[in-house]
């Protein structure tokens, strides 16, 4: 059997890395794999040995001839959308093509939904538009990676969950200590991880004035929060540094505005616990196997109007003097987000109600200075917290270990086509 994975989504490792991970694990059962992908991720191709084609965003319309030889060179059974949203999101975006345009191929679609995106209509902003996903999906047999998908689905849902990956774990000491003596950590301090993406920083041009807002400021009162935690904790800025984090203290800093696949494993396994700013986060997933404690921030809260504010108050009390001064710096209302700076609650949220990945890690509200700080240091040096937290991931980890072969799940929607192998 031949698989064309799909993974046009520019500046981000994690849809190609989803798609690599599930072809590694189909390769034993004979299965062979070929990708369509942005530049950006032809690193990634390269080390894993995967034969590839790369797309180029300028390409619009020809983004159908393209995939159109592909598919006569390689001859696939299934097409592969890695991972179907991030899929969906390029077609509409970079190339202007309907992501549907696949069906003229009269081939079986295999979508790997990281959303559990179950019936009912969602939308979600693209460059400064709301756009409906649509329902499709809904339907589909399709594979489930988890995490952040569910372990298990609701009664009919055709979204089969899989092991994302059967390869990674926890780095040796030897191995965390070599990557943190390059990085200059001494054994003693604490090293905060602090992941951001180019298309997040994309987004401070090409988003609505909503989302680009959100992209400028949101840093800055994270870096306020941060240069007040204890001074034996040490910064790594994973991707760009949005101007705020370029001002962390000076000697506690350390950068890295490009990596590749394998270092991002390394950089993450070093880390004593990671920040992140937006769900999903491919830093979270990897987090639960690299053994690292993670803070997932988002704002829940959206300010439009009075009663957004009483909900505000309600939960957290009266804003610490620098948020309100933050707030009232901010031109307009605050819109609430998961996906900073993109927002996407319509989707995310639904992902994140009852799953339990989520208790893998902890959780605050950005504007709460009291439990973004109090996360922050119970995860770094509170011993009980990050024991129940390493119990949590543990256990999530031998819950995944209990999902069948991740070979029967491929098989369970493939056969749906009428495909065996």
């Amino acid at each position: 059997m031949r698989l064309l994975f799909l993974s046009f989504l520019a500046k981000t490792l994690h849809e190609t890395a989803m798609g690599l991970d599930l072809a590694d694990q189909l390769r034993e059962a004979g299965v062979e794999s070929c990708f369509l992908i942005d530049s950006y991720s032809v690193d990634q191709l390269r080390e894993a040995g995967y034969p590839h084609r790369v797309v180029h965003p300028g390409a619009g319309a020809d983004l159908v001839t393209v995939v159109a030889g592909a598919i006569g060179d390689w001859r696939p059974d299934i097409l592969v959308p890695s991972d179907f949203m991030g899929y969906w999101t390029s077609c509409h975006t970079a190339y202007r093509v309907d992501p549907w345009f696949i069906d003229a191929f009269d081939l079986p679609v295999v979508p790997l939904d990281c959303y559990d995106m179950g019936p009912g209509q969602r939308q979600v902003e693209l460059l400064g538009r709301l756009t409906p996903i649509g329902d499709r999906i809904a339907s589909m047999p399709r594979l489930r990676p988890v995490p952040s998908g569910r372990l298990t689905g609701a009664l009919g849902d055709p979204a089969v969950p899989y092991r994302a990956t059967t390869t990674l774990a926890p780095p040796s000491a030897a191995a965390r200590d070599r990557v943190r003596r390059a990085l200059g950590v001494s054994g003693a301090t604490r090293l905060l991880m602090i992941p951001t993406l180019p298309w997040q920083e994309t987004m401070l041009t090409r988003a609505g004035p909503a989302s680009r807002e959100l992209a400028a400021r949101i840093p800055e009162l994270v870096l306020h929060y941060l240069t007040r935690l204890p001074a034996t904790i040490e910064f790594l800025v994973a991707g760009p540094d949005f101007g705020a984090f370029g001002r962390l203290p000076e000697g506690r800093l350390h950068r890295r505005p490009r990596y590749g696949a394998r270092e991002y494993l390394d950089l993450l396994g070093a880390a004593d616990a990671v920040l992140a700013l937006s769900l999903p986060s491919f830093a979270l997933e990897r987090a639960v196997w690299a053994d690292v404690s993670g803070v997932a921030v988002v704002n829940g809260f959206d300010l439009a109007d009075d009663n957004g504010v009483e909900r505000l108050h309600a939960a957290i009390g009266e804003p610490s003097p620098a948020v309100r001064s933050w707030l009232d710096a901010y031109p307009g209302p605050l819109p609430s987000y998961q996906t900073w700076p993109m927002r996407w609650n319509d989707l995310v949220r639904p992902t994140w109600n009852g799953n339990p990945f989520a208790d893998t890690m902890a959780h605050a509200e950005i504007l709460d200075e009291g439990s973004v700080s109090t996360a922050l240091e119970a995860v770094l040096y509170d011993e009980s917290v990050r024991t129940e937290l390493a119990e949590a991931r543990a256990g999530y980890r031998r819950a995944l270990a209990a999902l069948p072969a991740t070979i029967e799940a491929f098989h369970q929607v493939a056969s749906v086509h009428g495909l065996t192998f």
